[in-house]
């Protein structure tokens, strides 16, 4: 079986660097079917075929369909009058709208129509020390010959919108580029200018989803928009799956036998779930053992929800782009790695939570306990006892800042940064609306006691029902 895939997997990148210039674009879908014996009035057994065996000799005929990317929407495409993709994020230049990025050192922030700012607060005691460069500026001028461009040149059916790829997947994109930055001593003191890709997502909240150096002091810049949804052109295409249809050859079976192998198998292992698994004794009952009513033992349930998992410390949250990323482990521990081939190659601890030094804490700062119930947005803990500082020669520590995210665009939406205010002392912001469920719960000192339900099992965890006779 695993040549008969190979063959197959081999022919699909011929067949698209074929049918695509651009070369093996793994977004396009395909599914295998076997539908048996042919029919005379079957349609999909059409166009460029391949003769494949399997490691058992069976014989099949594979029909591998023709790929035409790009064409499904051409009828909506065509049709559309409306606005151009300028005017549809017209808005964001005119309300003075600014988006935010927070890494861990830099924070980047996109105000749309006026500038792109990279900086850095270092705050020592009252005073604040501010690193920071302007990555672009916008021009008017620019602006209008944009607008002029889009009288001119109006889209057609036949234009092609450039694309990048974003989660695997190919998302059309508008640029708008903003120059005139800060002089760059890098680059032969060249201004630096950013590339500002808008992209269409439904739920954006015109939010910066990347934000890079792609050559010295040149930088790109995605932001995720419901705007763009509106022209066609600039809506994600749906990819679907293309069937290749596989029909036995020379007396084969209709399926080859690693395939039903192969799902017999994988429908065993969806019966070994944890509710099929367990064992049922037969007791007998001695004669003289009354049967009475008797309330049952109190047991504490399971509550597998997301906020309780999280409590838990069960659903750890990880954040962070560029070299480093950070984990976070509610009532555990924060930290910070840098991953190399899928390993983590370096590992910093910026706290661990220890009860008694979070109520010192709270101790020491007040300000930092809860508001009362119906006031209260957030929730402040302390993690301390990290890894030592080179710098400071003590041990990390973070304030977690817990807040309470209201109308979100997604009911388990989870938005994390996290900040550098002095050396090696970190501020660690998770903002989501399962926070507004643990709010009420917090005691005077901001910290939510949650009991871990999950009952010991027995006989390598599979759960007994007694049955008396």
């Amino acid at each position: 079986m695993i040549l008969f895939e190979g063959v197959l997997i081999l022919c699909l990148a011929c067949r698209s660097i074929q049918s695509d210039t651009q070369g093996f674009d793994d977004t396009i879908l395909y599914s295998l079917e076997w539908p048996g014996q042919p029919s005379p009035e079957w349609t999909d057994l059409e166009g460029e075929s391949v003769l494949i065996t399997s490691s058992h000799q069976e014989k099949y005929k594979c029909y591998l369909p023709s790929v035409l990317p790009g064409k499904k929407d051409g009828d909506q495409e065509s049709k559309y009058e409306g606005p151009s993709p300028l005017e549809l994020i017209l808005p964001l230049f005119t309300q003075t709208t600014c988006s935010f990025r927070l890494e861990t050192y830099w924070t980047y922030e996109v105000c749309h129509g006026r500038y792109i700012r990279q900086y850095h607060e270092d705050r020592e005691g009252k005073k604040t020390k501010v690193q920071e460069y302007i990555l672009g500026k916008w021009d008017e001028k620019y602006f209008e010959r944009l607008l002029a461009a889009d009288k001119e040149n109006p889209l057609d059916e036949t234009a092609e919108i450039p694309m990048k790829k974003i989660d695997n997947m190919n998302l059309p994109y508008y640029e708008v580029t903003m120059e005139n930055g800060t002089l760059c001593d890098l680059n032969n003191n060249k201004p630096r200018m950013t590339k500002v890709l808008y992209m269409c997502y439904i739920h954006g909240k015109h939010e910066v989803y990347s934000l890079k150096e792609t050559s010295t002091c040149v930088y790109e810049a995605v932001i995720l928009s419901p705007l763009l949804c509106a022209h066609p052109k600039y809506q994600p295409k749906d990819s679907g799956e293309h069937k290749i249809n596989c029909v036995p050859q020379e007396g084969s079976p209709d399926k080859p036998y690693s395939y039903l192998k192969l799902r017999a198998d994988s429908a065993k292992l969806r019966k070994s779930s944890d509710l099929d698994r367990f064992r049922v004794e037969l007791v007998q009952l001695d004669k003289d053992e009354s049967i009475t009513a008797t309330k049952p033992p109190e047991t504490k349930l399971l509550d597998t929800s997301p906020v309780e998992s999280f409590l838990l410390g069960k659903n750890c949250l990880n954040g962070g782009t560029g070299w480093w990323k950070f984990e976070f482990c509610y009532g555990k521990s924060i930290e910070q790695y840098h991953m190399e081939k899928g390993e983590k190659k370096t590992s910093i601890n910026l706290g661990r939570f220890d009860k008694k030094k979070h109520l010192e804490w709270i101790e020491e700062h007040p300000h930092k306990r809860p508001k009362p119930v119906g006031q209260r947005k957030q929730l402040s803990h302390f993690y301390s006892g990290g890894t030592v500082c080179d710098k400071t020669g003590k041990a990390r520590q973070t304030e977690v800042k817990l807040k309470c995210l209201e109308n979100p665009s997604s009911p388990n939406a989870v938005s994390l940064y996290l900040l550098e205010p002095r050396y090696c002392e970190y501020i660690l912001g998770v903002e989501s609306p399962l926070i507004c469920d643990i709010l009420s719960r917090a005691d005077e000192n901001g910290l939510v006691e949650v009991v871990d339900g999950e009952a010991e099992e027995s006989d390598g965890n599979i759960p007994v029902v007694n049955i008396k006779l």
